[in-house]
């Protein structure tokens, strides 16, 4: 079998199963088993779960940020824009629910470093300086509430990203199967953009 497959093999393997149990709930025996190799071939393909993972994660932070980025290009007003960004970001965490969780878990093990490394913080920076700069003009201009823009942002993204972060929670609070909780993610895109449409309103 070509390296290039193998690699490729135990990649889609690993990401499969880090959907289903998290990077802390996953073994490399499970990995190997996915992708039908012994666990002595996948350690000679990557040494650790971590290495691993964290590869999973940069393929998909290449998939994921390009489109959030083109929601909040161009000119579109201010509310349009955030509700092309919300639209764009939950499409795209559904995608790869297991995105949160890695950040979430990176900063508990290292807050002073995963930021720090320019691959992982320096575009995203700049397109929020960029967007924090977009809202406070539209609110001088009278075009949204007069509301702390960092607030407003975390309030966005809070909204986003919970369901995906406490999903276990959410299903047992709520006796929703796997089935019924996708469709509530289906459901949760249309829901957050009308209530944040109807918080950027002017009175």
């Amino acid at each position: 079998m070509d390296k290039s497959d193998t690699r490729q093999r135990i990649i889609e393997a690993a990401r499969r199963i880090f959907l289903q149990k998290g990077m802390a709930g996953t073994r490399m025996q499970e990995i190997a088993d996915e992708a039908g190799i012994n666990k002595a071939m996948l350690h000679y393909y990557f040494r650790s779960k971590e290495q691993l993972f964290k590869l999973v994660f940069a393929e998909a932070v290449k998939e994921i940020f390009p489109k959030v980025e083109k929601a909040l290009a161009g000119d579109l007003p201010i509310r349009e824009k955030l509700l092309a960004f919300v639209r764009a970001y939950i499409s795209q965490i559904r995608e790869h629910p297991f995105v949160p969780l890695f950040v979430i878990h990176e900063l508990s093990n290292r807050p002073t470093e995963f930021f720090m490394e320019p691959e992982k913080s320096g575009a995203p920076q700049k397109m929020l300086q960029k967007l924090m700069q977009e809202i406070i003009h539209a609110q001088q201009r009278g075009e949204i509430p007069d509301y702390p823009p960092q607030h407003l942002w975390v309030n966005i993204l809070a909204l986003s990203i919970f369901p995906f972060i406490a999903r276990p929670l959410i299903q047992q609070l709520l006796q929703m199967d796997d089935k019924a909780f996708e469709r509530f993610l289906e459901e949760r895109t249309a829901q957050v953009a009308r209530f944040l449409d109807q918080a950027l309103r002017i009175a």
